[in-house]
Order: C-alpha cells, then sequence, then structure tokens
C-alpha cells in the first residue's frame, strides 16, 4: 500500500516520503478498514510533521500523515453495526486517535467518528468537510451558542459566497 510518511520530524519538503509498501491497517474493534479515495489538507498536517506538536502528539515513526478523508468502506471491525461493505464515508483517521493517517490508499477510522458521505458531494468535497466543519460548528454552537430553533439570533457570515472568479461546487 503506498502512504506519505514521515521518519522524522522536519519540514515538508524535507522529510514526507512515498512508502511504496507500508502496511495494509489491520482492523479492531470498533474500527473500519476504508479505501481512501481522498484525503483533505489541514494546516495540523504540517504542524504534525515539523514537530510543533510534539509533546501533545508524540508520533511513533514511520508515521502517516492526514487526517481528513472520504472513501469507501473496505473491512469492518467487531461490534460496528453502523455501516456495511461498500458503503461511502467520510471522516477523520488521524494517527494521534489510533488511526494511521489518511494519506494512503486505506485508513482505520473509529466507527464513531465518520458518518455516510452525502451523495451530492464527490470525494474530494467530502474530504475537505471534517475538520473544517468541526470547527465551524465549535464556533457556532459551543463559542456563540447558536442553537437550533431560536428566531432571535441571527448571524452574518462574511464572505460565506463564491465570487465570480472562484469555481467552486
Amino acid at each position: 500500500m503506498k502512504s506519505a510518511q514521515i521518519k522524522k520530524y522536519g519540514s515538508s519538503e524535507e522529510v514526507v516520503e512515498i512508502n511504496q509498501s507500508a502496511p495494509e491497517p489491520i482492523v479492531s474493534a470498533g474500527k473500519v478498514l476504508v479505501i481512501v479515495k481522498a484525503a483533505g489538507v489541514n494546516p495540523a498536517d504540517w504542524k504534525i510533521a515539523e514537530g510543533y506538536m510534539r509533546q501533545m502528539i508524540p508520533l511513533q515513526f514511520p508515521s502517516t500523515l492526514g487526517t481528513d478523508f472520504s472513501g469507501v468502506v473496505k473491512q469492518i471491525g467487531e461490534g460496528v453495526s453502523s455501516v456495511s461493505q461498500g458503503d461511502e464515508l467520510y471522516g477523520p483517521a488521524p494517527v494521534f486517535t489510533g488511526g494511521p493517517g489518511a494519506f494512503a490508499e486505506m485508513a482505520l477510522a473509529n466507527a464513531e467518528s465518520i458518518a455516510h458521505k452525502p451523495k451530492n458531494l464527490s470525494h474530494v468535497e467530502a474530504a475537505a468537510l471534517p475538520l473544517v466543519g468541526v470547527s465551524a460548528w465549535q464556533a457556532l454552537v459551543e463559542n456563540i451558542g447558536l442553537s437550533k430553533g431560536s428566531k432571535d439570533q441571527k448571524i452574518l457570515i462574511q464572505e460565506g459566497s463564491c465570487h465570480e472568479d472562484t469555481d467552486l461546487l
């Protein structure tokens, strides 16, 4: 299996290597093995690679980078009933929560952290959502206190639309 890995901390240009023969992750209870169709790239990925988070997130080398993914279920671990083989999913598979990382042909994710990919999104679009989606939810719900059904609450999101020169969706 191909995987983007690091063997030590350092700048991405210097330490990221493609391992052509990384071992396939082994499915365990509560986990789902996913064939990765797309992986999202986040600022945390380069920060982890450069060692900025080594006190909170110590890595064992070689370590596969990447958090967010979208893909298809290959195998299901014991106790997982929310998904079936062949389902399209998206979510996080970071190395710091027991996953092998998402920058690989296959990723291992916690069943409680994944969701079925919306049918109207491509794998690339779905892989871009997990970290930014959770960050937006935390900002709106936990920090601002926005709640469903409240008619008194309004929020303006500046630059929340596409510009004429932007080819999004």
